[in-house]
Formats: C-alpha cells, structure tokens, sequence
C-alpha cells in the first residue's frame, strides 16, 4: 500500500510538472498566431460582457455560463480583456486539464516503467494532448472531454461513496461548460454502470455510489442555479433556449459537413504532405468509433477482477469515444475532430503501453497528429507551410493573422473614419463578434453570431432591442456559409435584412471593404 501511495504522489508531481511546463511552452510558442472573428469573437466578446455585468444565454447568445466565467475571472485578475487576457484564460484552463490528461495516461504505465521512461512517457502526452487543444478557445470543449474520461475512471475503479460523489461533480461541472458534455457525460456513466451490472456486480454494492453521484452532479451543476438567483431572467432564458434545442433538427447547432474518408484525399496541387494529412484525418475519422468498438469487445469477456487499471482506462476512454465521436461527426472538420479525439489516443497510448512500445506509439501520435494540423494550426502552416500572415497589433499585443484579418480591421478603422459615431455605435453580422470584442463595443441584437433561420416573432424581438439605439453603421456580409445559398443572412434573417436595407444606404468608402457597409439614413424611425 505504501509504495501504491508513494506511486500515486510521483504521478500527481509528474503529471503537473510536464502538463504545466508543456502547456506553459506551447502557449508561449502560439498565443501571438492566428485570429477568428466569429467563433473566437464569440468567446471573447461573451467573457467582456459578463465583466460589464451581463448574463450569457439571457442578454446574449451564448454557450453555457461555464467558459465565461473563468474567462471573466482570469481576465478581471489581471486587468486586461483584451486578446491576451482571453486567450491566457483558455491557456491555464488548458494546462490544468492536461495535467488530468497526463496522469490519467500515467494509470497505463505506473507499474511497468521506470522513472526515466515514464517523465519521457508523461512529457510526450503532455506535447501530444497541447497540440490537439486546437483551436485555443475551443480548448473548454477539449479539456472537458478529458475530464470526462477521468470522470469513468473514477466510477469504474472504486465503489467509494467519495470517489462516486467526485465523479458526479465532475459532470456537474462538464453541464455548466457545455450542456453537451453533460449529455455526453451522463450517457457513458450510464455505459458505464451498466457495464459493472453486466459484470455481475451487485445493485446492491452500486445503490449508496450512485446516489452519491447525483447528488454531485447536482452540486456541481448549481453553479447556473447561483446564476439564476443574482441574474433575474437568467433560468427563463435557459430554460426556453433548452425546450428550443430539443424541439429543433440535429443541424440547427452545427451544420453538417461530408465526412473527409481517407479515400477522398486527392493529391492535385495541394502536394504529398497535405495529401498525407487528408488521409490522416480521414482514418482519424474511422478509428473515431472503431477503436471504442473494439477496444469494448476486447473486454467484454474479461472477468472484472482480473482487470488491472490499464483495463479500466481502456474501457473508461471506450464509453467517452463512443459518445463523443457523436460531436465530430456532427460536423466533420478537423476542429471538431479534435475536440473528440481524446479517447482515442488514450486507447491507442494504452495499446502502446500493453506491447511494451508506448514511446514510439506516443512519439508516431504526435508526428501523427501535427501532420493532420499542418494546416488548422497558424504557427504551422506559416512556418512548415510557408502560408503569409501579417502582424497586426490588436489591444496592445502583436499578433501574426492572416492577411484577410488585417482587411477587415483595416476596412472597419476607415469606416469608423469616415463615420466616428460609429466606433461605439455599429453592428457587426452575421459572425463577426469579434470586431466588437476587439472595439470594446456592445452589439445592439441578442444573436451575436447568426447560424441558422430564424421566424418573424425572434426577428421582431431582435429589431426592437435596436429600438432604443439603432446603429450609426451596420456592417454586413451576405456570404453563402458552407456555399449554401440558404444559409445567406437575407435568407435567414429577412425582416432584418429588409429593416437594414429601407433605412441603410451604401456608404461611399474610399477604402475597399470586405464587408458591406450600410450607413444609417437621416431621420430614419427607430425598429
């Protein structure tokens, strides 16, 4: 027992040291590349509002409350919303999760390697789970798959009542980052219990655990009931948000992209390293519910007091994979590949540890895995790529984006030029949040980011919140997402669209801009 214990401490230091040092190193490598107006902007513009006081879902589009709070926090601790505050509050959410990521790994190798093999061991999974954190905002949705996993792993290695308690916390705080992962979280405790059931374990031995469960789930979930009772209308607009999610398609969050099968590579001008890369994500995509499936019946026949933690770790990560290879085939890119993946690897890094190779299995995932991100990861596609970017100075920090980036805020400074009212007073559509975060301006709508169609009542509801302040400016791109004429903004949103055009006119920039720019008419009445 005592060398268990002393085991147990070794991890915990390992697994903080390089998940830290790693994550520390990678932020400082990339923080400064890259930019997004619309899913970055979303995040960033949701964490400065609620500084200045508002509640995401009630005064705004939003994702669950979880992210803008710590972003809010991180960012208020060190008195800087700008881009460096909110991509160093995704930063430490994600080093803190990666260090969970690397010693839950370390379950695999505890007893069968030595010191020297598993700091390498646990120093690669650090690399390997940071470079899959892509893109940075995105990495709540990462980190809590991750503590997913070690959510299972809880459930399924012990029937103490504290440790039961500590997984259903663990839910009921992956709900509060994102209902989704709730969902996800819920069904593979369910895989998982009814696994032990199957197994032969007693309901009885399993009752007290899992009523120690809920009730940590529920704790862990209050966080948004607290919301509700400082921020009045908050459970309102939850709730209504919730009913409108379950009665809407499948689609109306993410709209759906053709799968990328390995098969559908193509050489052409994109050159054998992309090809390479393509083909990567497309088996990627297979082995999303391939390797859960097998793994599961690799294990099935397995008596459970023969099963070591390794066991364990491989079922845990196979109920997560399951479920979470749901979000990546939801919309099939490598974005939300990655946010799906982490049970994979764990499997696969197992798999390694089993034939005695878990080195070069980490060191082939990580070749593996920047082959796939050549393109999705900024640093990467300019340097190995050589893909231009320009340095652009955004809230006093010096970033390397892509050329179109800086067309865009250098379209916006000429309008704000030529009508200077509007710096403080414009509207940004249909996903460009981030031109607003990066201004510090308030949008005047509810839906700062516009995905899907919406009916004339939400419409209505829309124009009169810009009643008591129409913007000086409405900036518009009227693009066809995904090359679908359907999802155009005058298509979606047309009493809007109708609204901007009979009291907008063109304005007359000397500038070229990427976007429309509609300045309001003279006189014109209020929505």
């Amino acid at each position: 027992m005592t060398g268990n214990h002393s085991l147990y401490r070794s991890n915990l230091v390992l697994c903080l040291a390089s998940g830290l040092l790693v994550s520390l190193c990678w932020f400082l490598l990339t923080w400064r590349y890259g930019f997004d107006f619309a899913d970055e902007g979303y995040y960033w513009y949701g964490a400065q509002r609620v500084l200045r006081g508002e509640a995401p879902i009630r005064d705004f589009l939003a994702y669950d409350i979880g992210r803008y709070l710590w972003a809010a926090a991180v960012m208020s601790a060190i008195g800087d919303d700008g881009i460096f505050g909110a991509r160093l509050a995704a930063g430490l959410f994600q080093a803190l999760t990666v260090s969970v990521g690397v010693f839950i790994a370390l379950q695999a190798v505890q007893a069968s390697y030595g010191t020297a093999r598993r700091i390498l061991f646990a120093f690669l999974v650090a690399l390997l789970l940071n470079v899959w954190a892509t893109p940075y905002y995105k990495s709540f949705d990462y980190g809590t798959s991750i503590l997913i996993v070690g959510m299972l792993m809880l459930i399924l290695t012990s029937r103490a009542v504290k440790y039961w308690f500590g997984a259903g916390l663990i839910l009921g705080l992956a709900a509060v980052m994102g209902r989704n992962h709730g969902v996800y979280g819920a069904a593979s405790a369910l895989m998982a219990l009814g696994f032990l059931l199957v197994k032969k374990e007693r309901p009885s031995v399993l009752l007290r655990p899992a009523l120690a469960f809920m009730g940590g789930t529920a704790i862990g979930f209050s966080l948004t009931f607290v919301m509700g009772l400082y921020q009045p209308g908050f459970m309102a607009a939850l709730i209504a948000g919730i009913i409108d999610h379950v009665r809407s398609t499948a689609t109306a969050t993410n709209i759906p992209l053709p799968v990328p099968w390995p098969w559908k590579a193509t050489h052409d001008e994109n050159g054998w390293i992309l090809w390479a890369g393509d083909f990567a994500t497309g088996m990627a995509f297979i082995a999303l519910l391939v390797v859960p499936v097998l793994a599961i019946a690799v294990l099935a026949r397995k008596p459970l007091a023969a099963f070591t933690r390794l066991h364990y770790l491989q079922i845990a990560a196979a109920f997560a994979g399951l479920v979470y290879a749901h979000y990546a085939y939801s919309r099939a890119d490598v974005v939300h590949l990655a946010l799906s993946i982490v049970p994979v690897l764990v499997i696969l890094l197992n798999c390694g540890v089993l034939v005695r190779q878990a080195l070069p299995v980490a060191v082939c995932l990580v070749g593996l895995s920047l082959l796939m991100l050549l393109e999705d990861l900024p640093l990467l596609s300019n340097v190995v790529l050589d893909r231009k970017m320009t340095t652009v100075v955004m809230n006093g920090s010096e970033l390397h984006v892509h050329p179109f980036v800086v067309e865009y805020l250098q379209s916006t400074e000429h309008v704000f030029s030529v009508v200077p009212e509007a710096r403080d007073n414009f509207l940004a559509l249909p996903n460009f949040p981030g031109l607003h975060a990066v201004n510090k301006a308030r949008m005047g709508v509810w839906e700062i980011y516009a995905l899907s169609a919406r009916d004339a009542r939400f419409e209505q509801a829309e124009l009169a919140r810009l009643a008591s302040r129409p913007p000086a400016v409405v900036m518009l791109s009227n693009h066809a997402l995904d090359d679908r004429p359907d999802l155009r903004y005058s298509v979606m949103h047309p009493l809007m669209y109708k609204w901007i055009m009979d009291n907008y006119h063109p304005a007359t920039l000397s500038h070229p801009s990427r976007v429309d720019v509609y300045v309001r008419n003279t006189g014109a009445p209020a929505p």
